[in-house]
This record gives structure tokens, sequence and C-alpha cells, in this order.
């Protein structure tokens, strides 16, 4: 099936630009063996423009896929550098609506990393939501799970604040979420809402093509998703570029009249197809580039891995599973440990496994935790090459 209209407008002006075959339908699914990883279905991924608004979007997604509730394997919060990120976004919407004591909910809240922090902050009480959840993961008394997709009816709960993290890009029905969200939200206009999103123009910039994988079915800039917000009664309070420009952070509250006020990092849908053109002529540059270098860690005999398992090292080794260069995958979170990736069929590996292994190259799926995962290689006496994306 090739979705024609744009899931952010409703347009039919949509224009493809790349593609990727097979690509594993699953990225961050626990697999516990190779030979149920390698039996993985593959589907293609065809990238479509919207003209109208700018969105981003896998035109093939499959809807008719449950992608959340089969041993889904999120938490990033084993690493210093990413909690002390999440840390001060966390202070920083605390003090910004005054949340100290009050209730927080939380849609796709995954394991309960983040809503667990935010009520150790705030002190108040959380709300998580998500039928991926898995029971004690946190131990926090303050909190309340559901192990369930958002509803109308959750509108109806106490939350002064409602955050939303790292979950709308798999949702394929952008427009209609956020009116859901909107429409649960009732004459709520003091409640703050919260997401926090990959970003486009950065995939494109580099060009990312490891962030290009199929659970990520929507692919938001932050003029786009700005456009989104305010057509579905939202008033944007703030939208900003965090996390190395990884991800646009926005914050708004339901508003009774169309919101007009716009912020300085929105580009224009021009600027987006501009930044799309460029995309097309420099990616496969990028993946010719990575595939010579790959062949000659190989041709050199060097023993390789790739530190940073999930969605990166899946979108990374899509393109290059045919060289047989990487056996293992590393990773911090203890609940990878022993599990295959998705469709690669390669085994997740603790750090201390590398005492032994002693790799030769270790590629660094996200280069911002570069001279965390360097640190520790060397307390551990590995001092491979790296490289990172």
């Amino acid at each position: 099936m090739v979705h024609t209209n744009c899931p952010s407008c409703d347009s039919e002006h949509i224009e493809s630009f790349f593609t990727i075959k097979n690509a594993p339908i699953y990225s961050i699914v626990t697999v516990k063996s190779k030979e149920e990883a390698l039996a993985v279905p593959r589907k293609d991924i065809e990238l479509g423009f919207c003209h109208d608004c700018g969105f981003i979007f896998n035109r093939l997604f499959d809807t008719t896929i449950n992608y959340f509730t089969g041993g889904y394997e999120d938490q990033q919060g084993f690493s210093n550098t990413f909690m002390n990120y999440l840390t001060g976004i966390s202070e920083e919407l605390i003090e910004k609506y005054d949340l100290k004591g009050k209730t927080a909910l939380e849609i796709g809240c995954g394991k309960g990393d983040f809503i667990n922090l935010l009520t150790e902050l705030t002190g108040g009480k959380g709300i998580g939501i998500d039928p991926a959840y898995v029971e004690g993961r946190q131990n926090n008394p303050n909190l309340k799970f559901y192990k369930e997709f958002y509803a109308k009816r959750h509108g109806s709960l106490p939350a002064d604040i409602i955050c939303c993290r790292h979950t709308l890009e798999h949702i394929h029905g952008t427009e209609e979420f956020l009116r859901l969200l909107r429409s649960s939200l009732g004459n709520k206009t003091e409640s703050v809402v919260f997401f926090e999103i990959p970003q486009i123009k950065r995939i494109l910039e580099i060009p990312a093509f490891w962030d290009i994988y199929y659970e990520h079915c929507t692919y938001f800039s932050p003029g786009s998703l700005a456009r989104v917000f305010r057509k579905t009664g939202f008033e944007i309070l703030d939208l900003k570029l965090v996390y190395d420009d990884q991800y646009v952070l926005i914050e708004a509250k339901p508003s009774l009249t169309r919101s007009h006020r716009k912020f300085e990092i929105e580009e224009s849908v021009e600027d987006l197809k501009e930044l799309v053109d460029i995309f097309t002529v420099k990616i496969t540059e990028q993946l010719d580039g990575w595939r010579q270098k790959l062949k000659a860690l190989k041709k050199a005999g060097k023993k390789t891995v790739v530190w940073g398992g999930g969605s990166k090292s899946v979108g990374f080794l899509t393109n290059f599973a045919d060289l047989e260069l990487i056996e293992y995958v590393v990773d911090i979170n203890p609940h990878m440990e022993g599990n295959f990736i998705p469709g690669i069929g390669k085994m997740y590996v603790q750090p201390n496994f590398l005492t032994d292994y002693q790799p030769d190259a270790v590629i660094i799926m996200n280069g911002i935790y570069k001279e965390e995962i360097t640190k520790t290689l060397n307390e551990m006496g590995v001092y491979p090459e790296i490289y990172a994306l």
C-alpha cells in the first residue's frame, strides 16, 4: 500500500525522494535467537515530502502491524551523558511551569525513566501510559501506569503537564493523534503539552541515513511540527533544537482560537525542500563512503563492533549487512544483552565483553556519546580506532 495523502495535512502533493529496500520492520524489539532475528519481516521504506506543509513520512508504512507490544526495549537511562541531558530539560520544565508538587502525565512512557525522574524532581505524582510498559521497572509509589494506548478518556486524568517523548515519530496518523490529544483536553487551556521528537533537518543535512528506519514512519522539522500543532488547536509556547540539534522540543497549550505566533527556527516549506534536494545528491556519496571504510576494515582483518544498539544500529547495518563485518553490537542497557538485532541477527553484548574480544575498531552510533564511550573503553584497557556517526 502506498499512502497518497499527507498524514499531517491530507495534501496529495507528495514527492518521493529516498528509498531503502528490505528494511526490518522492528528495530528495538528484543529477539531471543539469531534465527528469530533473521526471520523478522522486511519491508521497503519510501520517504515522501509534502509540498504543502513540509512533512516527511514513509509512504509504504504498514499501519496494520503492532509495533509496540512485542518486547520493546527502549531504555536510555544507563548513560550519564543522556541522564544529564534528561535532568536538565526536566528541571527547566519544572521551573518554567511551576511543577513542584504537581502531577505529570507521559504518553508513550516506555519503561518509565522520564516520568520517574520528573516525578522525583517535582515531588508530585506521575502517570505513565504505554502498552509496552514492563511491570517492576519503576518502584516509585507516586507513579501509576496504564498499559494501553492513549485514548480520549485519559484526558480526564489529573495532569498539570502532558509529556510525549520519542513517540510521535512512531505514529503514522500524526494530525489524527494530535486532534485526539486536543479533544481529550477539552477546555483545559492551562494544561502544558511537551513533545520531544527527532528532527529531520539534521538527518537531511549530514545526511544521517542511520536515523532512517522502518519504525520511524514520520519525520518532523521545526516548521512542519509547529504547523500541525497550530492546525490541531494548540498555542505554541516554545520551540527549540537540543542534543546537538538531534531533537526538536515543542511546548504548547490548548487554545480555543487559531494561534499564529511563529518562532525563528521554523523553516519554510521551500527551505526544507532545498534540504531534501541536497540530501538526494549527498546520500549516495555518504553510503558509498561508509561502504568503502567497512570494506577496508574487513580487508585488513580488523575486528569491528558497533556501539549503540536499537534503532540507529538497525538503520546503519541494514545498508551493510552483506559485508558480514560486524559480529557484535555493544549496548549498556543490560536488558538487551544476549538478544539479537531484528533482521540483522548480530548479538547484543555488554561493554565488558570487549575486554577479552579486544576490537580493532568501534563504530559509535551517536557521536554525542563519543567521550563517554572512549573513556569506558580505555578504562577497560581497550584502545581501538574510533569512528563516530
